[in-house]
């Protein structure tokens, strides 16, 4: 979200409006966007269900929240961009400003290439934030996610592998 806020003025030239969603009650969700100032809204999914919906429940934090992402969504309703997100890897928002830019030129536009993402490497105060926070409002969880997260290139290919194997075991037994 930070980098958004950062970027938000290059994303309205495009005639774009901004969206962040959150599994948040409303009134930590206000707390959250005042705190950090941000100039787009921040929508509450505290049953998540929109976040089910479009595949982004992250549930080695807090429970399950919303995993990072960027939809971007013309105004016929149809989705013309999509990016999903992980804890340390993002989408470089220079690819989303460059789609926004082609996409206000042709409204038809969607993205047929594979979205690149960028390795996030938490400086030092951000280490000690999520420390802090895990200490203070964490859970099993939230311990187990970042005790793995230096695994984490093993790991989540290895989950990709284990759902495509399920995926073609579900599609050569149908019921």
């Amino acid at each position: 979200m930070a980098e958004i806020k950062k970027q938000y003025a290059d994303i309205i030239k495009y005639k774009t409006r901004a969206y962040a969603i959150s599994v948040d009650s409303p009134k930590q969700s206000r707390a959250v966007a005042s705190e950090m100032m941000l100039p787009f809204d921040l929508l509450c999914d505290v049953d998540k269900q929109v976040i089910q919906l479009y595949g982004l429940v992250n549930p080695f934090e807090h429970g399950g929240i919303a995993r990072p992402a960027i939809f971007i969504i013309n105004p016929g309703g149809k989705i013309c961009y999509r990016s999903i997100d992980g804890t340390a890897q993002r989408v470089d928002l220079t690819h989303v400003l460059n789609f926004l830019k082609a996409h206000y030129v042709n409204p038809d536009l969607t993205n047929k290439e594979k979205v690149d993402k960028k390795w996030i490497v938490p400086s030092w105060g951000t280490t000690r934030q999520i420390v802090k926070n895990m200490i203070l409002r964490g859970n099993q969880a939230d311990w187990k996610h970042y005790g793995l997260f230096p695994l984490s290139p093993i790991i989540i290919p290895l989950k990709k592998l284990k759902r495509k194997m399920e995926k073609k075991g579900k599609s050569a037994n149908p019921s």
